[in-house]
């Protein structure tokens, strides 16, 4: 691994920029150390029973996750009812209990009802450490209805022609007719752009941007960006655009078959199954 290597080689005492320059890799990730893993806390008696050995063997696999969604995975792991006290009992005996940061919320203005899925996404991007190319930028699209994840990129320039590559693919994909979206972005300038606001107009989708400072009007995608951080990209260190592309291309397949919380700890597939099944149904035979 090239940046594995060139710390060693900084070790034995060559230079850095020396170094970063013969690797050809940026000289920040020679600095940059991966953040540790926390190690699971060692138990100090072997599990009860076949239940309480589910929700050790899940906390430990997803450890930012809370006891709620322990619960949910251990229940399909299990395939039977699992108490959610018992796992709040198991988790903190075991010091497997998450610290949560008090969040100071704020109102924000505005309000969208969403009633059906391909109603309101939301776009926006953040970026991602690479050491071949440095910091590059991830941008995705998400239902606000069903959660998933309708198109993502992850490219080396955040630019408006990035923005509009992404919204068009997705649009293409699931056939959205226009008039019939709203896409909800914050006011950066890829997003800005004329030339977005004019490939929005051509589609028929409608441009909703929140307010400044306010990346609470984005919710839905800036939650699950800190997801993506916490259970991926926090805990690999990317050595080429590609790797991070895999990595993160596998974490959008595993999401839209893991429970979620808000809904109902359906998944994301289920629910949009869901949605498909409701309108056959009401779909006259021809």
């Amino acid at each position: 691994m090239r940046v594995t290597r060139s710390r060693e080689l900084v070790a034995e005492g060559y230079r850095p920029s020396v170094v970063a320059r013969v690797a050809q890799i940026s000289r920040q990730a020679i600095y940059r150390t991966a953040r540790p893993r926390r190690a699971p806390a060692s138990a100090a008696r072997p599990p009860a029973d076949e239940v309480e050995a589910a929700i050790v063997d899940v906390a430990v696999a997803n450890p930012t996750d809370g006891y709620r969604m322990v619960t949910a995975l251990a229940r399909r792991r299990l395939r039977r009812r699992v108490n959610r006290k018992r796992v709040l009992r198991v988790m903190r005996e075991r010091g497997l209990i998450q610290r949560r940061r008090p969040l100071g919320r704020r109102r924000r203005p505005g309000f969208f009802r969403v009633e059906r899925p391909d109603q309101l996404w939301h776009l926006d991007m953040t970026s991602v450490w690479v050491a071949e190319h440095g910091w590059v930028y991830l941008m995705a699209a998400i239902d606000c209805c069903t959660r998933e994840v309708t198109a993502w990129h992850l490219q080396t320039r955040c630019r408006a022609t990035e923005a509009i590559a992404l919204i068009e693919r997705a649009a293409a994909e699931r056939a959205i007719a226009p008039g019939t979206l709203t896409l909800g972005t914050d006011n950066g300038s890829a997003f800005t752009a004329r030339a977005f606001k004019a490939a929005l107009s051509d589609l028929g989708i409608a441009h909703r941007r929140g307010g400044y400072r306010d990346p609470e009007s984005q919710a839905f995608i800036e939650s699950w960006f800190g997801k993506l951080k916490e259970r991926c990209v926090w805990r690999e260190e990317f050595e080429t655009l590609d790797q991070a592309r895999q990595a993160i291309g596998d974490y959008v397949t595993n999401y839209h078959h893991r429970p979620h919380s808000r809904l109902d700890y359906n998944t994301p597939l289920e629910v949009a199954a869901t949605w498909r099944d409701g309108q056959d149904h009401l779909t006259p035979a021809a």
